[in-house]
């Protein structure tokens, strides 16, 4: 088969010029963030976790102290008041990811967000707004966007060896158990399935017949207590006739899965949601074999996330997750919750 002969992405080689060294300041100081800075510590002078803001002083300098950070502050207000601090990472609950991303651009930082960006799409085209405005990079945290066996999957597709794409399949959902204390299961900070995990399957489903759905359906439980969607299935429609389907859930665990069914042929991607070095591989049958094609960056996930963001800084937006995939996907979110009945009390 031809397709090792495609082109394929192998980390951050296509800048011209020099990657710039970003000092990053962490927006919120919880269990992601601390991934995020893990991942921050690995980058040995290509970039610095320089400081870290939180709503509790005692909590930032925690945080500080556990991940090496020099610099800890008792409000968000205050970490992007640094004049030192180059970009952040938004790491707070759905419900403030618009409020503080628009901080950050007006304080002229870089930003990337955690993913669902925001709540809807209306708090999008708000953001995106203010970062055209105050000419600052902008992105949808989607770690997964940014390792090189996504970037070999669109390839594929375009190539033709799978033939037309026709059905997509995908799932990610775990058991967390009702722990209605959990951002997770809170309606007013814009939780649910959807918005936590089901975001994945959207944007891999989105990505995959590279084009925007024309019809979103969802079933989902919305727990009596937490108000927001337990577990959900959801189907979308294509203008080319592909159809997606997905699952995710926080109250039962299914394996992951990522496939796209072609005319000729099908891809499965092996560990599409945590593609860490040594677990990331597609499996493409097409013309009658079986071809198994495994990616290794050398960088953990969330150091190759921010490499993206300073591989593409002067650009605004990276081609991972740009400002119109991001619309694109809360457009989705959108028709998808507005099927299943869920309102979200800050909206």
């Amino acid at each position: 088969m031809f397709l090792a002969d495609l082109p394929g992405g192998h980390g951050h080689s296509g800048k011209e010029g020099e990657m710039r060294h970003l000092r990053w300041g962490l927006l919120a100081a919880g269990g992601i963030a601390g991934k995020f800075a893990k991942g921050l510590a690995t980058l040995k002078g290509e970039a610095t976790a320089l400081a870290v803001g939180s709503r509790s002083l005692e909590k930032a300098k925690r945080f500080a102290a556990e991940h090496g950070i020099e610099r800890a502050y008792g409000s968000y207000d205050e970490l992007l008041a640094d004049p030192d601090v180059d970009a952040v990472y938004i790491s707070t609950p759905n419900s403030l990811h618009a409020e503080w991303s628009i901080r950050a651009a007006r304080a002229g930082k870089h930003v990337l967000c955690e993913k669902p960006v925001t709540v809807n799409a209306r708090e999008l085209e708000e953001v995106l707004r203010t970062v055209r405005e105050h000419d600052v990079f902008f992105m949808e945290a989607f770690m997964y966007r940014c390792h090189p066996q996504w970037t070999k999957l669109r390839e594929i597709i375009a190539s033709g060896a799978i033939g037309e794409v026709r059905l997509i399949e995908s799932a990610f959902a775990f058991n967390m158990g009702l722990r209605l204390d959990n951002i997770r299961l809170s309606n007013p900070l814009a939780g649910g399935a959807l918005m936590d995990v089901g975001c994945y399957c959207v944007s891999f489903s989105r990505l995959a017949a590279g084009e925007e759905p024309v019809k979103c359906k969802a079933t989902a439980h919305i727990g009596a207590e937490s108000r927001v969607d337990q577990q959900t299935t959801g189907v979308l429609g294509f203008p080319s006739g592909a159809v997606a389907q997905f699952c995710c859930a926080t109250q039962c665990a299914v394996p992951a899965r990522a496939i796209v069914y072609g005319s000729e042929g099908s891809v499965s991607v092996t560990n599409p949601w945590f593609p860490a070095d040594g677990r990331a591989s597609l499996v493409v049958c097409a013309g009658g074999k079986t071809e198994t094609l495994e990616f290794k960056t050398g960088r953990e996930l969330y150091a190759n996330e921010a490499l993206t963001v300073a591989e593409y800084i002067d650009r605004r937006q990276a081609p991972a997750m740009d400002w119109q995939d991001s619309l694109g996907q809360m457009r989705t979110l959108d028709s998808l919750r507005a099927d299943m009945g869920l309102r979200f009390d800050c909206e």
